[in-house]
């Protein structure tokens, strides 16, 4: 079952392609959820989905681990099947229920992010600082496999629950000059969030798309069938008669995921099927925050995948 909402139309060539690819991105949110609980046991302050500038283009990071001796980058995961990494051949493999498909080496990425990354702490003016990276696995329905003459990097693989022991070892082992002060993790922390480049997805303009294409509307958590009706202080469903506080938020996440981090009152109010601007403003300020300009001209801004 997708883990999002808005229908495509029906006949359009590549429906299929844009399912899947927003499947994948819904997961990738599910990845990290899952890494939050593991996360609660490292030791250090950390950052979740960090998004920066390098000065040439936007980056994402999904958590950076913070220490006075060196940062951790992770990059999760929420595969399942059979992976084989291919070392040699920069790519993984994956295998699930007999179907085979092949994804970019995520340690190209990382390798990446790792140097964009140093870009912006070079042009930030923090010191110079280690920085270790590493894949997480998120999903516990995997099984891993590795070939390929630089097997070290065997051991940048993760699965979620190694997490707590392996990065507590790591950090343990890397003890003694520190490369940064407090200081220097109080203000790069403040830094990174202050300077948080919001997410503008390219899934509709990529694909040809447009947004009176798509059939919106409140799903029912239920039926999952859309255009659930707003009543006093609920959703309730026309269909299967389910009621729901939040159902909105689907909404809110397929529009982050499809549209972008941002949404006005007209917006809201046209996907959701509200007539109310003083309803659709009080569900937006429940769950976003905004510019604090004039009501007519205020932006909400969608935090809820991250």
């Amino acid at each position: 079952m997708n883990l999002f909402f808005i229908e495509f139309p029906t006949r359009h060539p590549l429906r299929e392609e844009i399912a899947t690819r927003l499947g994948r991105l819904s997961a990738g949110h599910f990845g990290e959820t899952t890494v939050d609980y593991y996360m609660e046991y490292l030791p250090g302050r950390s950052i979740q989905d960090v998004r920066l500038h390098d000065g040439v283009r936007s980056f994402q990071i999904d958590a950076l681990l913070l220490y006075q001796e060196c940062l951790v980058l992770l990059e999760i995961k929420n595969y399942k099947g059979e992976l084989q990494f291919d070392l040699d051949h920069r790519k993984l493999l994956r295998t699930v229920e007999g179907k085979s498909e092949i994804f970019q080496d995520p340690f190209v990425q990382v390798e990446l992010q790792k140097f964009q990354l140093q870009r912006w702490i070079k042009m930030s003016g923090f010191p110079s600082i280690p920085i270790y990276s590493f894949i997480v696995i998120a999903n516990s329905n995997a099984s891993l496999t590795f070939q390929g003459a630089d097997l070290s990097k065997r051991k940048r693989v993760l699965l979620v629950k190694q997490l707590p022991t392996y990065l507590t070892t790591l950090i343990e082992g890397c003890k003694g000059e520190s490369a940064w002060t407090e200081d220097h993790l109080e203000e790069f922390s403040s830094r990174v969030k202050a300077a948080y480049t919001p997410h503008h997805s390219d899934v509709i303009l990529e694909y040809g798309l447009s947004k009176d294409e798509l059939k919106w509307g409140v799903p029912c958590p239920s039926c999952r069938i859309l255009g659930m009706a707003r009543r006093r202080d609920h959703w309730l469903c026309g269909r299967c008669g389910t009621k729901s506080k939040d159902a909105h938020l689907h909404l809110l996440r397929d529009h982050q995921l499809l549209i972008g981090d941002t949404i006005t009152n007209a917006e809201f109010r046209v996907s959701a099927g509200i007539g109310s601007v003083k309803v659709a403003r009080t569900l937006l300020n429940q769950c976003c925050s905004h510019n604090n300009r004039h009501s007519k001209a205020r932006i909400y801004t969608i935090d809820l995948i991250r």
